[in-house]
């Protein structure tokens, strides 16, 4: 059985602490900063604003501010799930294309599942909310059709970030994907800095979240839903998993070893079969004894 296999087998146990955790991350009032609380399509309309970079060849999703002195913000939204699929930092030698023009298709991403939670369904339901938003702003053009996945009869979510800009192949602070963990003192948590490879499926995380679109042609555009960082919040199913499989292991009987015999020599040997046991090399360790003439030692 696999972590992610004990996680679905499990789903009940998990789905209340999920279902705990985003309870109480709900908010009621703005500002926003769960994904959650954007179910309502005319809430992400009358909080956010889409604004147009590069030439309008990106298009992002911003606070919306009063005061147009303001400088622009990007809408970074937090949402939470268990992991169930990473392609993350420390890149392999296999994954680096040997055509440096396919360089720009490497991308760090994670994909997380509720569960069935409904706080969670209401976050997915929020991402349909925006890609709506945005198709409702590129009138005229093509927006690829998104919406979420399901793995094991629950919505998933993914979101990725490339290593590289497309422009010039280099990596910028768009790219930045930051790594987390949620370190519980007492009653407030604290936070702290750790590498990628410390982030395995089954965790419990929390994701930063941001979306864009992006030009593919004269008219044609992809929906990108962006990862800007990753937090572990906990490790109870890979506490469990270990747990069990410990378990599992000290219940297995260990069959005694059997009388087993040996033959050794050859034809002329006159020697018995030899029988293994336990205690025959020790009672040969007894009788063993040494003449007085194997002691010496030859004079050079």
């Amino acid at each position: 059985m696999s972590v992610l296999a004990h996680l679905y087998a499990n789903a009940p146990k998990y789905q209340a602490i999920l279902q705990e955790w985003m309870h109480e991350c709900v908010e009621s009032e703005p500002p926003f900063g769960q994904l959650q609380s954007f179910t309502d399509p005319a809430r992400a309309v009358d909080h956010t604003e889409i604004v147009e970079q590069q030439a309008g060849r990106t298009l992002v999703l911003i606070h919306r501010h009063p005061d147009t002195t303001t400088s622009l913000e990007e809408l970074v939204l937090r949402v939470q799930g268990f992991l169930v699929d990473a392609s993350l930092p420390p890149l392999r030698r296999d994954q680096i294309p040997t055509n440096t023009h396919r360089l720009i298709d490497l991308k760090q991403s994670v994909t997380i599942t509720g569960l069935g939670v409904q706080p969670f369904d209401d976050a997915a339901a929020a991402v349909l909310a925006v890609y709506h938003q945005f198709s409702a702003h590129l009138k005229g053009h093509h927006l690829r059709t998104w919406q979420p996945e399901r793995a094991n009869a629950h919505l998933t979510l993914t979101f990725g970030n490339r290593y590289l800009t497309a422009v010039n192949q280099v990596h910028l602070q768009e790219n930045v994907v930051e790594y987390w963990q949620c370190c519980t003192q007492s009653t407030k948590p604290s936070f702290k800095r750790i590498k990628p490879d410390a982030i395995m499926p089954g965790t419990m995380v929390e994701l930063q979240v941001a979306f864009a679109v992006a030009k593919l042609g004269r008219h044609d555009y992809i929906f990108l839903p962006k990862l800007r960082a990753v937090c572990i919040l906990n490790r109870v199913v890979h506490t469990d998993y270990n747990t069990l499989i410990i378990k599992l292991l000290s219940a297995r009987t260990v069959s005694p070893l059997k009388k087993m015999k040996r033959k050794v020599g050859y034809d002329d040997d006159n020697d018995k079969e030899n029988v293994d046991t336990v205690e025959a090399p020790q009672r040969r360790l007894k009788r063993l004894t040494l003449d007085d003439n194997q002691m010496e030692v030859s004079k050079v």
